[in-house]
């Protein structure tokens, strides 16, 4: 039986769902496909997948997604997937970059319209 997973790596730059048939290959499909090290990702069960759905390992196309239920909060820049009512967000570079244009958003006065949340200055 195939199963959707949710993997990740500790820098979170490249996040994504991949199709496996366990965690283990999860992870090591995760690694193979981004270029990371053996160990370097983690992946968690999303869910299994019908076996009248025919899919391939590896990254699940956006139709497939939607077929096995998910939505497309954000589809713009970094995709947010919501599934059985969990929000998954693609890596963490892109999200990062649209925190940093709500900040120059809000000094202009236009308010952060990427509804990201201001992060506090550090103090030096």
């Amino acid at each position: 039986m195939m199963q959707l997973y949710w993997a990740t790596t500790e820098d979170h730059s490249e996040d994504w769902f991949i199709v496996a048939s366990n965690l283990r290959e999860a992870a090591r499909l995760h690694e193979h496909l981004e270029g990371y090290d053996d160990g370097d990702a983690t992946a968690e069960l999303v869910l299994n997948i019908s076996e009248n759905i025919i899919v391939e390992k590896g990254w699940p196309k956006e139709e497939l997604l939607e077929i096995l239920g998910a939505t497309f909060v954000e589809r713009e820049s970094t995709r947010v997937v919501e599934i059985a009512g969990r929000k998954y967000c693609e890596g963490l570079l892109e999200s990062t970059i649209r925190s940093l244009d709500d900040d120059v958003f809000e000094s202009l006065g236009q308010g952060r319209v990427n509804e990201t949340v201001r992060v506090k200055d550090s103090e030096h």
